[in-house]
């Protein structure tokens, strides 16, 4: 029996023009989207211009959630996809746009997808919060896309996929219950002497983060590796 797909939520990272905002809202509702986050927009929020730019996507823009941080905006989410025309060094795992709504569909947790700054796309920081990298089917000889043109790509696959069937899987924990472990496993490595020098200290940490979000733990494999770091702090005592 196959139902309604559920809503992933679109979010756009440092966007430097409220225009592109509104833009990127008139695309997500000419597909039915409307679950709009914004982290940390250069000009601030409400933005007139947004508003001018969105063609009467009133719904999308007034359900705008504001968050000073990535973390802070997938934290009540178990998936999050990035949209990047980078090739990092960083492995995060590509798949296309439409294996992507499936999976999106067949979560049971929150999914957000994320979208850089127009000029310099998503900055490593918050490529590491991602569990997945969206490829983009456009010509590879020109994949040059402006902010609402990419949302409005990826908001058509989403509409295209209008029905599922879904699998029976458990969903991921969440983002803020895996920050959690994370933030202690932290704490617990710098009682240990784990990190080489407080320079490379950040970059260890976001490949920690990146680790466990390709990993997708769900909530019992989570309350494991708390189990398991319990254990060998305890011995250590």
């Amino acid at each position: 029996m196959s139902q309604i797909q559920k809503q992933p939520i679109i979010v756009l990272v440092h966007t430097q023009m409220g225009e592109n905002i509104g833009m990127s809202a008139r695309a997500m509702l000419n597909c039915g989207l409307d679950r709009l986050r914004l982290v940390k927009p250069r000009d601030g929020w409400p933005n007139e211009r947004a508003v001018a730019t969105s063609a009467d996507a009133d719904r999308v823009i007034e359900g705008v959630e504001c968050f000073a941080t990535v973390a802070e905006a997938v934290a009540d989410c178990s998936r999050v996809f990035a949209t990047t025309a980078r090739n990092r060094a960083r492995q995060i795992p590509a798949v296309e746009v439409a294996e992507a709504i499936t999976e999106i569909n067949e979560e049971e947790g929150e999914c957000a997808i994320l979208f850089g700054p127009e000029a310099s796309g998503l900055d490593n920081e918050s490529l590491s919060y991602a569990d997945r990298l969206l490829d983009l089917p456009v010509n590879p000889e020109f994949s040059s896309l402006n902010l609402a043109q990419a949302v409005l790509l990826v908001g058509w696959e989403w509409r295209r996929g209008s029905t599922v069937v879904p699998r029976e899987m458990e969903a991921a924990a969440s983002k803020g219950d895996l920050a959690s472990f994370l933030h202690r496993l932290e704490a617990e490595l710098e009682k240990g002497r784990f990190f080489p020098s407080e320079e490379q200290r950040p970059e260890t940490v976001r490949n920690l983060r990146a680790l466990f979000g390709r990993a997708t733990p769900t909530d019992r494999e989570l309350r494991m590796l708390h189990g398991v770091v319990t254990a060998l702090t305890a011995s250590e005592g």
